[in-house]
């Protein structure tokens, strides 16, 4: 679409509203940085809490001298009953997190208050504030909604509402089904889909995204195109692919500054990982919110002693304070074959250096998408949210991993879930890090993959064009004042 060079070069104001959990609060506060580097106007909205680890995400664009700021509302911690600075990372229950998702509800009055006072041009809000579609036909402009999975999820998604389903008819939770009205037959089991309450909460989402003008996502329509367009075509939805917003973290220092702080520094990292072959290291993490309990990790380390990889290996929940006894066997030997880290990682960092082989991930959106960028292919291993639907797209889709074995779908990772055994977990890894011919395949579909998402963000790339046409619509509706 041409852009009309006539209208208006007034700046767009938009408000930012991302979810607080790292793997929707960063890449929608990257997305943000898109829109200011293009000369827009950009408010983030977040809580107080969450303020420092978006100014780190945002820390370089602002430096530019890009228009990007941070507007902190305090999350009512007393009302709901939670301790200060609790993180809805730290839930272990259904109950906890219910009463972080009531305060959040509770903040929705101080968001509304502040948005009304800034007069924006458009608000582009997290699906999981679905009350900013009514809102913002209130100030007579449009909401974008920012989801964090991929289309292929969405697609997938739908199809299931279809009430001939398969997966309605099976006998057994885990009775494998196909599901063949998407672009390619999925095979699935009922038990790799969200509980009920979970589903409802999409359903909610949904319905409040036909509501709005559109959708932003983070990938590059070369990676599920024709899921971009059944999705588009069936819902009458727009669909802007604007990423990978990752990146625009160019250097070293961005890289490593990004979001939370590290638990290793840069030149530990890359001093390890120098030290080994190519592709020889597989990097294992389960993310920002996943964690397992002591029996599983214990079958994660024997594996990884019976591999003999190297490996630098995230575990959450853990300090240096706990005993490692409970977790590791008797003699884990990791001196020069292994790096724990117990906090957060510099994982574009790691991605990025030649050494890293593989990795092993609970297929967050995120994680998939930076995996990709570098060319690194995947051990996948999901737990919740949409990380089943991220692994059918890698390996039924686009054939760059290799299934660990995970059957069962929880609200909390730690939730009577059945033990992945090591003689599984090394079968895994061992496919990917011994370099056979299937590897060396998905190396190279992963390599271009990775080759499209960097030309889609560059100027006339896919990405930078629909950041262009959206920019493009958004003046033309409010200079027109065209809404609805």
């Amino acid at each position: 679409m041409a852009v009309n060079t006539q209208e208006s070069s007034k700046p767009l104001e938009i408000i930012v509203i991302p979810y607080i959990t790292p793997g929707h609060l960063v890449p929608l506060s990257e997305i943000a940085c898109l829109f200011a580097s293009r000369q827009e106007q950009v408010i983030i909205i977040t809580t107080t809490e969450k303020a420092p680890v978006v100014e780190n995400t945002i820390k370089h664009c602002k430096a530019s001298a890009h228009s990007i700021s941070v507007h902190a509302i305090p999350f009512p911690y007393k009302e709901v009953g939670l301790p200060d600075g609790f993180r809805l990372e730290h839930a272990k229950d259904m109950e906890t997190a219910s009463k972080y998702y009531h305060g959040l509800g509770l903040m929705q009055s101080a968001m509304q208050e502040f948005m009304r006072t800034r007069s924006p041009d458009c608000i582009i809000a997290d699906k999981f504030f679905p009350w900013t579609s009514a809102f913002a036909e209130t100030l007579n402009i449009p909401r974008i909604v920012f989801d964090p999975c991929f289309m292929f999820r969405k697609a997938l998604q739908d199809a299931l509402l279809n009430p001939n389903s398969p997966h309605l008819t099976v006998k057994s939770d885990y009775e494998p089904f196909v599901i063949t009205d998407l672009p390619h037959p999925i095979t699935l089991t009922r038990s790799k889909l969200p509980a009920n309450t979970y589903a409802m909460l999409l359903k909610l989402q949904r319905e409040a995204e036909l509501k709005s003008y559109g959708v932003v996502i983070n990938s590059m329509s070369e990676l599920e195109s024709e899921y971009s367009e059944y999705y588009a075509n069936k819902l009458d939805c727009k669909v802007f692919h604007v990423g990978p917003a990752s990146l625009i973290h160019e250097n070293v220092d961005s890289k490593v500054d990004r979001s939370h702080n590290s638990v290793v520094s840069k030149e530990q990292v890359l001093s390890w990982l120098d030290s080994k072959n190519r592709n020889s290291v597989l990097y294992i993490s389960f993310g920002s919110v996943c964690e397992l309990h002591d029996e599983q990790l214990m079958e994660i380390a024997c594996a990884l002693e019976s591999s003999n990889c190297d490996f630098i290996w995230v575990v959450r929940g853990k300090t240096n304070k706990d005993d490692d006894s409970t977790w590791q066997p008797k003699d884990f030997n990791i001196n020069g074959k292994g790096m724990i880290l117990k906090g957060w990682a510099p994982q574009l960092l790691i991605l990025q250096h030649p050494s890293t082989g593989a990795f092993l991930t609970h297929c967050g959106s995120n994680s998939v998408l930076e995996a990709v960028i570098e060319g690194v292919p995947l051990v996948t291993w999901p737990l919740i949210a949409d990380q089943f639907c991220n692994e059918m797209l890698v390996t039924q889709v686009l054939g760059i991993g290799v299934e660990v074995g995970a059957e069962d779908w929880r609200f909390f990772s730690d939730l009577d879930r059945k033990i992945i055994k090591r003689e599984e977990i090394e079968k895994a890894v061992r496919m990917v890090m011994d370099g056979g011919d299937v590897v060396q395949e998905m190396r190279k579909k992963t390599k271009e993959l990775g080759d499209k998402a960097i030309s889609a963000v560059k100027t006339g790339g896919s990405s930078h064009q629909n950041l262009t046409n959206l920019i493009h619509e958004l003046k033309q509706m409010r200079d027109k004042c065209v809404w609805h």
